[in-house]
């Protein structure tokens, strides 16, 4: 029965042509025999009948084995084939005998165990890309709120940077003014201690001037007593005289009467020049002091005009330094803007292919598999990461691809 199970179907067909072989062959033996010698016909008749009977025989026996062996599984065959067709793959295929259709049922089960564990990676990929695209869905999508986030800061930081550039050139051009008039409170500054020193070389001559004046006075002083005691030695030489000098006498007391006059004019003079000389000489410490004074503002301003100087050129630097960090700040927002849209076409081309993994596999998931299908392991899906608030974004969404759904025939 072994060999009958293993009997191909060339073996089937060669049995059945030798069976009818042999039945042609017998009965045309028998016939020959026959005409040649002298049988009688019942004995022919049963020879005949024999090989007929022994050809149906082996005849049906060959029918029995075809039947058994090659039309039986093919039914089966045909009805594990409709299942395939409908997407099952969880029914095994059994492996029968060595001939043409074991063959075929052992191809078929390779192919249905190659499919299943292709059907099988291929669900679990479509899970793995599905799990992938969603994380990198989610991330670009927190990336995009947070980046323009960043952009909205940079914007501000822009405007910030725009106003403090303003106020920093607004300085730099009061320090330049604060400069000038700092040059200028110098020019006069220095003209008045000129003015200055010309007053207190002034008041030192006013001071020369009195002290001659007082020792002219002193000499005229001195005429005027002398000028008094000559007239006393007149008015005694008159009285000595007598009558003759009556008339000298009186002009030796008019002269008395000048001179005194004189040293009483001279007196006053010298003190008035003498109280002149104290102002003088306190008007002349004062500007001294006025002079020092003025020289010390003349220093003082004069370093009040070289630090305004300094601050006028560190606020200069400080101007150009903030122009330029106003222009980086400023193509750092444009670069972060095209960082948003690009984010955001990025999340979008992820949610895309989110969708085309849900599609594929939804179109995959018309197999069934049998639990001992090999399959690969799945990975984990990525934590997303907090989403950030943020204003909306202004890219473009990327086009969606139109999902071509595959029938599981063309799988």
């Amino acid at each position: 029965m072994k060999r009958l199970a293993d009997m191909t179907v060339k073996t089937s067909w060669l049995l059945v042509l030798v069976a009818f072989t042999l039945l042609v062959l017998g009965v045309a033996g028998l016939a020959a025999y026959a005409v040649n010698t002298d049988v009688s016909p019942g004995l022919i008749n049963a020879g005949i009948v024999v090989a007929v009977v022994a050809t149906l025989v082996l005849v049906t026996i060959v029918l029995w084995g075809v039947t058994v062996n090659v039309i039986r599984p093919l039914e089966r065959l045909v009805e594990h084939c409709e299942k395939l067709a409908t997407g099952d793959l969880s029914v095994p295929v059994e492996r029968r005998g060595n001939n043409e259709i074991g063959r075929l049922f052992a191809a078929m089960a390779q192919t249905q165990s190659h499919l299943s564990h292709t059907v099988g990676n291929v669900r679990d990929a479509c899970g793995n890309v599905l799990d992938g695209a969603s994380g990198i869905a989610q991330g670009n999508t927190d990336l995009s709120s947070r980046t323009e986030q960043q952009a909205a800061s940079l914007e501000e930081t822009a405007a910030s940077m725009e106003q403090l550039t303003s106020t920093v050139r607004q300085n730099a051009d009061n320090a330049v003014q604060a400069s000038q008039l700092a040059s200028e409170a110098t020019d006069v500054a220095n003209r008045g201690g000129e003015v200055v020193g010309g007053v207190v070389s002034t008041m030192h001559a006013i001071s020369e001037n009195s002290r001659q004046a007082v020792t002219l006075l002193d000499a005229i002083d001195s005429v005027a007593f002398q000028t008094n005691i000559l007239a006393l030695n007149a008015s005694v030489e008159a009285a000595r005289a007598g009558e003759q000098g009556r008339g000298f006498a009186v002009v030796a007391n008019e002269v008395q009467t000048l001179a005194k006059r004189s040293a009483d004019a001279a007196k006053a003079i010298r003190d008035l020049i003498q109280r002149s000389a104290e102002r003088v000489e306190s008007g002349a410490a004062l500007a001294d002091k006025a002079g020092t004074t003025m020289q010390d503002i003349v220093t003082s301003i004069t370093r009040v005009s070289e630090i305004m100087h300094e601050i006028a050129a560190a606020s200069e630097e400080q101007n150009h330094g903030i122009t330029q960090v106003n222009q980086a700040v400023t193509q750092m927002d444009q670069v972060t803007q095209q960082n948003a849209a690009l984010v955001q076409q990025a999340a979008n081309a992820a949610r895309a292919l989110e969708e085309e993994a849900n599609e594929l596999q939804s179109v995959v998931a018309v197999f069934r598999l049998d639990a001992s299908a090999v399959a690969s392991p799945r990975r984990p899906q990525a934590a997303p990461l907090p989403a950030a608030s943020a204003k909306p974004a202004n890219a473009q969404p990327a086009p969606r691809r139109e999902a071509e759904t595959a029938e599981w025939e063309a799988f």
